[in-house]
């Protein structure tokens, strides 16, 4: 693989993990073009853990007060409880198309306009709105995290679109959204770890893929939640259209 090879990828992730892009459509568009299919699995894998190191580091104030003897903590952890349970279902309905979909640029693709489409409606929506989120909230962000697992379609832009559609305010939205990502992205190393380990990938590799992911991924959080703040997401349809249009090329 060589290490710039995962130090990009790393980075790559770290990026578009966090910014509404879909770290899953760049990365299958890199499979591609990289020829990423020997290893990519460790690498993967290694990523995946630098992102979450990056949300825990980010949130970890956040984190300490959700699992103290604060007076919502029960409410809170409801939520949370909902939202996870939602994720499941169509995660688990799209596993199989979304893993076929991920060597598709065109299925790809489609991804990437669903990203587009939703991003366009945050420009319309108010910088304002509840600071938590409540159960029937958890619920339908939840379902859209499920959904996003097809590639090409943005995790942080549609469960960040989705609490916005909500009324949930932008720095909310951003918070529920990658703390629900932790038990997620753990659950998706189980199944990555379980279904081929780490492909053969070096540790070298491995280790800089996932200290590229981490820091990568701290300065995207902090560039998604001040462009949120500002309602400025909605320029990211842009680019999701323009990488739409590579998986045309590439298809």
């Amino acid at each position: 693989m060589g290490l710039l090879a995962a130090l990009l990828y790393g980075a790559l992730q770290g990026l578009t993990e966090f910014l509404p892009v879909s770290s899953s459509g760049h990365l299958a568009y890199a499979a591609r073009l990289l020829h990423l299919e020997t290893g990519s699995l460790g690498l993967a894998v290694a990523a995946h853990v630098g992102t979450l190191v990056a949300v825990v580091w980010f949130y970890r104030r956040t984190i300490a007060d959700v699992i103290s003897a604060s007076p919502d903590r029960g409410r809170r952890l409801g939520t949370f409880a909902w939202a996870l349970l939602a994720t499941a279902p169509p995660a688990l309905i799209l596993a199989d198309p979304a893993e076929s979909a991920f060597g598709q640029p065109l299925l790809v693709a489609v991804g990437f306009v669903l990203t587009s489409l939703l991003l366009l409606l945050l420009a319309r929506l108010p910088l304002t709105g509840r600071d938590r989120p409540a159960a029937v909230d958890g619920l339908l962000i939840g379902a859209a995290q499920g959904i996003a697992v097809w590639p090409g379609l943005s995790r942080s832009g549609a469960t960040i679109a989705t609490a916005r559609l909500l009324g949930i305010a932008p720095d909310a939205a951003a918070e529920f959204t990658f703390l629900l990502s932790i038990p997620t992205v753990l659950a998706a190393l189980g199944r990555e770890l379980y279904g081929g380990g780490l492909g053969g990938t070096s540790l070298p590799d491995l280790l800089v893929a996932g200290c590229a992911a981490a820091v990568v991924g701290i300065v995207g959080l902090r560039w998604l939640i001040g462009l949120l703040r500002r309602g400025r997401l909605s320029w990211f349809a842009f680019y999701t259209l323009i990488l739409a249009g590579v998986g045309l090329w590439l298809g």
